[in-house]
């Protein structure tokens, strides 16, 4: 991981501090975190003895990572943007409007929609991090009818 960081790093003329190997250390982890998780992550950590990381830090080792390609920013169903690690990309993201809940799916499933709307309108979708809303299973089963703005009455509740 370090090596990684570090020769994209170098590559840039920058260094390779502990704070920003322990931020993308932190985002891996977490899998979709927000700056204020990552930073509650470090916290915990500091707590350990691994030492304390300013959050302003955090934001900026999270804007430079997201800059430098190593970590993509996704808006979820929550006021702050999630960031994950990039190899952990080209998924899409199943939200619940009930329950809240998040799931992850193969990208590839939006591969014909992408194709359709190039095809009709000329636009390239970028399906690696699309967040699609809907009502996930159990809450399906939980409330008859279908989810506001459903297009697809005919589908089985």
């Amino acid at each position: 991981m370090s090596e990684d960081l570090g020769s994209v790093l170098h590559a840039r003329g920058l260094r390779l501090t502990p704070q920003r190997e322990r931020v993308l250390a932190a985002v891996r982890g977490l899998g979709h975190a927000t700056a204020e998780e990552v930073a509650a992550r470090l916290d915990a950590q500091d707590a350990s003895g691994a030492g304390a990381v300013n959050p302003s830090t955090v934001y900026r080792a999270l804007s430079l990572l997201e800059e430098l390609g190593l970590v993509a920013r996704t808006q979820l169903d929550r006021p702050s943007p999630s960031f994950h690690a990039v190899e952990h990309a080209d998924h899409l993201h199943l939200l619940c409007g009930s329950c809240g809940a998040v799931d992850e799916v193969p990208a590839g499933l939006a591969a014909g929609f992408a194709a359709d709307v190039l095809r009709e309108h000329g636009f390239r979708l970028d399906t690696r991090h699309l967040a699609l809303r809907g009502r996930c299973a159990a809450c399906r089963t939980d409330v008859a009818g279908p989810p506001a703005g459903d297009h697809h009455p005919s589908e089985a509740s």
